[in-house]
């Protein structure tokens, strides 16, 4: 009787069984790193918002990303690195918008007092010149 050296079916998935059940543990005993430049930028951002007086134009908006970034922060210390990325960029996000609606708000400000100032030199040359409009 000659001896096949062809593996049995049992032979060939046993190592592929090891080695995926390796893989899979070592996935889950790997925890990702913490998103430092995530929470950084998170921080750089309602740092900005907050020079820029975000805190009288977007209270709303900066108040949510401080939340956010405060949420992000407790992620990390229950080892939860993916909730803390996204939260983390959540806020930066959030102190984004609260710096634009700032700059908008600013914008349209000085625009309203630049038409303010026309309307006024408008009516001041009408009442010298005796002219009406």
């Amino acid at each position: 009787m000659i001896e096949s050296s062809k593996p049995t079916r049992r032979e060939r998935i046993l190592p592929l069984a090891v080695g995926v059940a390796a893989v899979l543990l070592a996935a889950c005993a790997s925890t990702p790193p913490a998103p430092t430049e995530s929470l950084l930028a998170a921080r750089t951002a309602i740092a900005t918002a907050e020079k820029a007086d975000a805190g009288r134009y977007a209270a709303q908006d900066l108040g949510a990303a401080r939340e956010k970034l405060t949420a992000a922060n407790s992620a990390v210390e229950m080892k939860n690195m993916l909730g803390a990325q996204r939260l983390a960029e959540q806020s930066r996000v959030a102190a984004d918008l609260a710096a634009a609606k700032t700059e908008q708000a600013k914008a349209t400000a000085v625009n309203d007092e630049m038409k303010n100032s026309n309307d006024a030199l408008v009516e001041e040359m009408q009442r010298k010149t005796g002219s009406q409009p």
